[in-house]
């Protein structure tokens, strides 16, 4: 870790208030193709940040406040945020199933209910207030698009999670210019200052002073590598593999699957060993050909141990791979379902596909470097130690479906 890169001691905490980025240290997303036609060339992966109260009494959220992304540069230079005050429908949520959203969205309600809920029954519901020990998550995007041949830097909040009474994040933020490199995000809680507009009347510049605020972490932009079809960080080559590019639909019976061929491939480039995680970790993103991100959602058919094989130690010059069981299988209505195993009992699901084009790309999402398996031999839990951590998004691979 270089001097400029931060740590996960650096967050700050305002009268028993935690706000934290709940990922690990980097994150590192690759440069999209600067398109010239009507497409969308986008890069986005996921973070959460949670709102703590670690305070012996319930807190309310001051409903003028909001959080603001703040970044900066390697020297330590702060760029200059803008917020979209009139936004426009997002783009990628357009593609978005209906049934599939509203499933999603009944879950984060009741969810976010029983939680918030957990008071007395003759308390007025508030959903700004937080009581002792609970937290509130959120769920935002991080985003890569070119505009007007600049590449820009987004965060939004997840066109997976809309939400259900309020969100941390009111608006959009983007960040204009940016170049391949380093460079620090967190979040500060505070007002957005109503000062001077700039030159697009649709913007207004941030101007806060604040005193909550999250961890940095460390973002890095990259360029692909080995004709757009992976990255490389800190001599790490991570990719995303998918041998077969044109597949045919299965039979409209049930019980027909056809096998999609999908995994990842981690080259250890380094002079040393490296343990890397594949409980759970791997995180698979599906767009249209026309950049449109397809709604994922999670499922949960039973519950995976942990096993030492879940987790392997890549030498020096070696490289692992990485197939997690993925099938298309048709449903009623005309609709076919991608499956993806997840690694620890559950399954990543896209709904509502049909025949054309398509991008896939897979994400490794590591948060914890030590971590408990079971041992077999024993039947006891036993401890690993030094898994990489880091959230990579590898380039998209386009197929077809036929």
């Amino acid at each position: 870790m270089t001097s400029f890169e931060s740590n996960e001691s650096n967050f700050f905490e305002r009268d028993g208030i935690h706000l934290r980025i709940w990922e690990p240290n980097i994150i590192v997303l690759p440069i999209p193709e600067n398109r010239s036609d009507s497409s969308i060339s986008v890069e986005i992966v996921e973070i959460k940040v949670y709102l703590i109260n670690n305070t012996p009494n319930p807190c309310h959220l001051n409903p003028n406040q909001t959080l603001i992304p703040e970044l900066l540069t390697s020297d330590g230079q702060v760029l200059q945020g803008q917020i979209i005050l009139d936004e426009p429908v997002d783009e990628l949520q357009k593609n978005i199933p209906p049934q599939s959203g509203f499933r999603i969205w009944l879950r984060q309600f009741i969810s976010h209910l029983a939680q918030l809920l957990k008071r007395s029954e003759t308390r007025v519901f508030d959903p700004r207030l937080i009581d002792s020990g609970l937290h509130i998550p959120f769920t935002l995007a991080l985003r890569l698009i070119w505009q007007n041949n600049r590449l820009q830097f987004q965060v939004i909040n997840s066109p997976r999670y809309s939400p259900i009474i309020f969100s941390l994040l009111d608006k959009s933020w983007f960040f204009d210019g940016l170049q391949l490199g380093k460079y620090q995000l967190r979040f500060i809680w505070g007002n957005v200052g109503n000062s001077e507009s700039s030159s697009d009347p649709q913007t207004r510049e941030i101007v806060s002073a604040v005193q909550l605020a999250t961890q940095f972490v460390n973002l890095r932009l990259v360029e692909p590598v080995d004709h757009n079809s992976a990255i490389e960080v800190d001599g790490i080559r991570f990719e995303t593999l998918m041998p077969e590019r044109v597949l045919t639909l299965p039979e409209k019976k049930h019980g027909i699957k056809t096998r999609m061929e999908l995994g990842i491939r981690i080259t250890n480039n380094t002079p040393t060993a490296v343990r890397f995680s594949f409980f759970a970790t791997i995180i698979p993103q599906l767009l249209g050909a026309d950049g449109q991100l397809h709604l994922q959602g999670y499922y949960r058919r039973g519950t995976k141990r942990p096993l030492e094989s879940d987790f392997p130690l890549v030498m020096p010059g070696e490289n692992v791979n990485f197939f997690p069981y993925s099938f298309l299988y048709w449903r009623k209505r005309d609709q076919f379902i991608l499956n993806i195993e997840a690694g620890d009992g559950g399954y990543w699901s896209f709904d509502a596909l049909k025949a054309g084009v398509y991008q896939i790309r897979l994400t490794y999402n590591n948060k914890d470097k030590i971590t408990e398996i079971y041992d077999r031999e024993t039947m006891n839990m036993n401890l690993i130690e030094g898994i990489f951590m880091g959230i990579v998004s590898t380039p998209k691979v386009e197929f077809r479906l036929v």
